[in-house]
């Protein structure tokens, strides 16, 4: 029988294997191919820097003020350029999975090969999920809500709902947006009130269509309360920075001779960021452990808006109203006893 643990081992511990992983996960990240995540360079250059639980970004601002009148009787005065800072997460990530070699020996699918060719799928949903978590923290910031969120819980979703939402950026709301991410009950509610633009609602959309030229994104991560409330979010261009990198030793396979009769398991690592753009980091903020977690992203405690920003600017809002019954998730109906059916009827 041919030594699987020698060949996985060869394929792993290769440099390329950590940087393949980053490669595919980008591809199949879904806020990421839309461009909701960008890219950000800066943010990527200090990802390794330190061990700490943020960095700290300059920025400079854009020019302010009104024209002078222009006369022989003063000086001209000058302004200056100002400039700000942001605090975004440091986060340090890492994941192990493990097979047994009787689970090796028996499996229909080889283990091996699962962990390696799926390693880049499970880190793009964590994405998707972190910055969910993200928006939940931000949008729980009572300046930045007041701000961007529409909050219409107690109406129906539809088209009246989301444009009042874009309008919370004034006269900039057909230059900044270009991104909708819905749940996929509101993205069932869309179609059914004819908001994609790119299909009638008996036909199949492709992979989502678009909503008044703005493509939509389809992720179930995204919040939906027990009361069929949904909260979408839309995006403009550049609102979200991201970036990841391979630490020293970003992936390993471990070897537990004895372990369960006999375990491998594939580690990988990798530090991150993602960032909503005109928001930062607390400087109170201190994680609970030694990197920052899921809950407290999520966390309103976390979040505040950039000194002197005003949290207009912040190109991402959010929308939250009812979906229709029959839209939401079904629940399993619960067991009664008597018929095998599970279902009860009264008099």
């Amino acid at each position: 029988m041919a030594d699987n643990f020698t060949q996985l081992a060869g394929m792993l511990q290769s440099p390329l294997f950590g940087q393949n992983v980053i490669n595919e996960s980008t591809k199949t990240n879904r806020f990421l191919a839309s461009g909701i995540l960008t890219p950000d360079a800066q943010f990527g250059a200090h990802l390794l820097d330190s061990t700490e639980d943020y960095m700290t970004l300059p920025f400079t601002n854009d020019l302010a003020g009104d024209p002078d009148p222009w006369t022989d009787l003063a000086d001209i005065e000058v302004s200056n350029v100002t400039t700000g800072k942001q605090r975004a997460m440091r986060m340090r990530l890492v994941k192990a999975f493990g097979y047994t070699d009787i689970a090796q020996e028996f499996s229909v699918s080889n283990p091996a090969n699962v962990i390696a060719a799926n390693f880049s799928d499970f880190w793009a949903r964590a994405e998707q999920k972190m910055l969910v978590q993200m928006l939940a923290g931000v949008f729980s910031n009572t300046d930045i809500a007041t701000a961007k969120l529409f909050d219409d819980s107690a109406k129906q979703f539809g088209p009246r709902g989301f444009l009042a939402t874009i309008g919370l950026l004034g006269d900039l709301q057909d230059q900044t947006f270009s991104k909708i991410a819905v749940n996929s009950s509101a993205y069932s509610e869309m179609k059914a009130q004819q908001m994609i633009d790119t299909a009638k609602p008996n036909e199949a959309v492709g992979p989502f269509g678009n909503y008044n030229g703005m493509q939509i994104v389809v992720d179930d991560d995204l919040p939906l309360d027990e009361n069929g409330v949904a909260t979408s979010y839309i995006f403009g261009n550049g609102s979200v920075g991201y970036s990841v990198a391979n630490p020293a030793s970003s992936t390993e396979v471990e070897r537990e001779a004895r372990k369960n009769g006999g375990r491998t398991n594939v580690i990988n690592r990798r530090v991150e960021t993602m960032h909503v753009m005109g928001t930062s980091v607390v400087p109170s903020f201190h994680s609970a452990g030694q990197t920052v977690t899921m809950a407290e992203l999520a966390s309103p405690d976390t979040w505040e808006v950039v000194k002197d920003v005003d949290p207009r600017n912040i190109k991402v809002v959010a929308y939250k109203a009812k979906v229709s019954t029959e839209f939401l998730p079904k629940k399993k109906a619960s067991s009664g006893s008597g018929s095998g059916s599970g279902t009860t009827t009264g008099k």
